[in-house]
């Protein structure tokens, strides 16, 4: 592949991961549920520009995994990744609603939510693997940025590790749907 075409797919897969990106936090910042520290790094709508291009790398890094484990197993249309997108955003500012929610309950509800994306993307088990990691490598960056001070959870939405219980379900949705973002833009598609 030319390598202006593979610049070209990378930004095109991490526009999507920090639009999303964009999108959730918005609606988690609006809610109350997340709050940034001051910072000297541009704001881009309601987060620090750090926050879309973390998002968009992460998006991509798990893309380009996926990509290496021929994922998704079957081809995906146009729709299907519009409907797979889409479905992430719904997903994230669905959780901006779960703040002063029981854990049992939010966690209970995304990770259903969640499991149920896995199973419409991609069912396989190297997807599962990739939504996996994603799930707690994400999970793990965030907390140490928390604990770094970046940002912080509302009391009431923060009972793991100082984050949102609910909040690797988010990243296990988000993985699953990443993992066969590459090759569901680039190979042939289904009708």
């Amino acid at each position: 592949m030319p390598p202006d075409m593979l610049g070209a797919r990378i930004a095109i897969i991490f526009a999507i991961g920090a639009g999303v990106a964009l999108l959730g936090d918005a609606c988690h910042v609006a809610s109350g549920t997340t709050r940034y520290a001051s910072t000297s790094w541009p704001v881009i709508w309601l987060s620090p520009l750090w926050f879309p291009l973390l998002c968009g790398a992460g998006v991509v890094a798990v893309a380009f995994a996926g990509r290496a484990l021929g994922l998704p197993r079957s081809p995906r249309s146009r729709v299907q990744v519009a409907s797979a997108v889409f479905a992430m955003i719904v997903l994230y500012a669905f959780t901006a609603m779960l703040r002063s929610q029981a854990p049992t309950v939010s966690v209970v509800l995304v990770g259903a939510l969640a499991c149920l994306t896995w199973c419409m993307w991609d069912p396989s088990s190297r997807s599962l693997a990739l939504a996996l990691v994603s799930a707690v490598a994400a999970t793990g960056g965030e907390a140490l940025c928390e604990r770094a001070g970046t940002h912080h959870y509302a009391p009431d939405s923060n009972g793991l590790f100082g984050l949102a219980p609910w909040l690797p379900c988010l990243f296990f949705a988000l993985g699953a749907v990443a993992s066969g973002l590459w090759n569901a833009l680039w190979k042939p598609q289904t009708t």
